[in-house]
């Protein structure tokens, strides 16, 4: 069975950082020199998760109200939640995955935090938001999680607000167990603020968690074979009548991905990755660009949008199905080809219609730095016949 999800490092990787020491700070220097150098920017944070660079920078804002995409990840209005921040939801774009831009005309004042999400890697309309930011004195805090290596006119998504928070979780360009990310701010004295917050605030990875998540890592890596991978299939989502972990809760109160601190052994498997991300950006717009030619007639499900001047890294390939989601799944599960579910269950209202009806028809490809060009044409056809079967059938 092919996975929903590869990640980028090995178990040599692994057993080498299974040995890093927290007395050092060598690999992570060395990461935020690296980052500064690919952002193009010195205000760089490392944190233990995209989400916990969103909470840091909330929390060293004054504004109290915060608008967010009504279709994101959870993690994100939790994140706003726990900052004690006043939630807005923005409606969806038509036929994309991000902010309406127009939406927010009227919904903005100086005491507002924008969110501008780049959902899947695949830009939003950043300036149009800056637009209507500036015009108030609003803030702008860009969702970069899934858009490192992705540029704009050959800008990188992540320079143009006044801040913006980065991901290295498991299904992210860049990975690491279990999540980690970094913030990148325009103001030093911002940054300043939030490293202050963040050393009052946060502590070492417990050594236990450590050896968890490289634990973690090292059954993601093993179970990649595909016999194995069925096996696993089977057990977490097949026998128990499920097809995702993700639920419609979240929590309450700060977790380790708010109150540690990004480890020196999690950065030791991020700079190999970091010091190849052009490799991997390239390998990520080849593939998208093979899918977008080879699914283009496809009937039963409709594409993203085509990166018409390859400047994307895009972290999925979002599908949307236009009829029975689960029996396409399901179909394809079957047949030998698994796919990732990205926010089932939203925290916006039901009336943000169109943020609901993605949700309802997303699904997530397999598309990672190690798919196979076999695995990758395994994909396509597996794809073409259950599309063909169900829009027959239809």
């Amino acid at each position: 069975m092919i996975p929903r999800t590869k990640v980028n490092y090995r178990l040599s990787n692994l057993a080498k950082a299974a040995w890093a020491s927290e007395r050092s700070q060598a690999a992570r220097l060395e990461l935020v020199h690296l980052l500064a150098e690919a952002m193009e920017c010195p205000n760089i944070l490392l944190s233990a998760s995209g989400r916990g660079s969103l909470y840091t920078l909330l929390m060293c804002l004054p504004h109290r109200r915060v608008l967010v995409p009504a279709y994101t990840c959870k993690a994100v209005v939790e994140a706003v939640s726990l900052a004690g921040k006043q939630i807005e939801f923005v409606e969806s774009e038509r036929d994309g995955f991000n902010m309406d831009a127009t939406a927010l005309a009227g919904r903005v004042d100086a005491d507002s935090i924008v969110i501008a999400t780049h959902q899947f890697g695949i830009p939003c309309d950043v300036h149009k938001i800056i637009e209507h930011a500036r015009r108030v004195g609003a803030f702008v805090i860009e969702d970069a999680a899934a858009s490192l290596g992705t540029r704009i006119n050959g800008q990188l998504t992540g320079t143009f607000g006044d801040a913006a928070f980065f991901s290295f979780d498991t299904t992210k360009l860049v990975n690491v167990p279990l999540k980690g990310g970094f913030l990148v701010a325009q103001d030093a004295a911002l940054l300043a603020r939030c490293n202050a917050f963040q050393q009052a605030q946060t502590q070492a990875m417990p050594a236990v968690r450590k050896f968890g998540y490289l634990l973690m890592g090292a059954a993601l890596v093993v179970i990649e074979h595909p016999w194995l991978y069925r096996l696993f299939h089977n057990i977490k989502f097949n026998w128990r009548g499920r097809f995702t972990d993700d639920c419609a809760e979240f929590s309450p109160q700060l977790g380790p991905f708010y109150t540690n601190t990004l480890a020196e052994w999690q950065a030791e498997i991020l700079l190999p990755q970091i010091k190849g991300l052009e490799n991997l950006v390239a390998t990520r717009r080849r593939l998208y660009a093979a899918y977008c030619e080879q699914l283009a007639e496809s009937r039963g499900f409709s594409l993203p949008r085509c990166d018409e001047s390859s400047q994307w890294a895009p972290i999925r390939f979002p599908i949307q199905v236009k009829g029975d989601k689960l029996a396409f799944y399901h179909q394809a599960a079957r047949k030998g080809v698994d796919f990732a579910f990205s926010f089932t269950f939203l925290a916006s209202p039901a009336e943000f219609v169109r943020a609901h009806q993605t949700a309802a028809a997303v699904l997530d490809i397999p598309f990672y730095d190690r798919l196979t060009d076999a695995e990758f044409d395994q994909v396509v056809k597996i794809l073409k016949e259950v599309d063909e079967a169900i829009f027959t059938k239809g």
